[in-house]
């Protein structure tokens, strides 16, 4: 098994970057490969279809198609952008669904959020899973939320949810 772990934010100090890190140092003690996917990686121009019949995919979107097929799970880490998913993340997922063997067909994926904000980028998460669903993923049912998330509290997250989390799927 082999997970691809992703942040929607390419902030330098995004919460959400360290509850992707908390997440794949988890799944390391655990065992599990892991691959921590850069966010910086997931920048490609606003999906525009003109665009796309000129250009083609982007090749860093190529990359992360070849890593989503590639991989056995993926967990998307998400910060929460009024109440909804972030642009890059949403733009990065878009046109990774525009290739033409759907890479998030029947992919297992699951979410994890970081928020300073008393629901732990719940919304965002909820949204999240109606776009992925769309694409045919299976969505795990239970989201790693860290509300009012700081450093302490992305580090303190529960090893024994964070196990059961990663294992949802298997």
């Amino acid at each position: 098994m082999s997970i691809l772990i992703l942040a929607g934010s390419s902030r330098k100090e995004s919460l959400n970057k360290k509850l992707q890190q908390r997440i794949a140092d988890r799944a390391k003690e655990l065992g599990v490969a892991c691959h921590v996917y850069p966010a910086e990686e997931l920048d490609a121009p606003l999906y525009q279809g003109d665009y796309e019949a000129e250009h083609g995919v982007p090749a860093g979107i190529q990359k992360l198609v070849t890593a989503i097929r590639d991989c056995t799970k993926v967990v998307i880490v998400t910060p929460e952008y009024n109440s909804s998913i972030p642009p890059l993340l949403k733009n990065a997922i878009d046109w990774s669904s525009r290739v033409d063997q759907q890479p998030w067909k029947g992919k297992t994926v699951l979410l994890a959020g970081a928020s300073p904000g008393r629901l732990g980028a719940m919304r965002a998460m909820d949204h999240l899973r109606a776009v992925v669903m769309n694409l045919q993923a299976w969505v795990a049912p239970m989201f790693a939320s860290c509300p009012n998330a700081s450093d302490e509290t992305i580090q303190k997250m529960d090893d024994d949810f964070l196990k059961n989390f990663l294992q949802q799927g298997d």
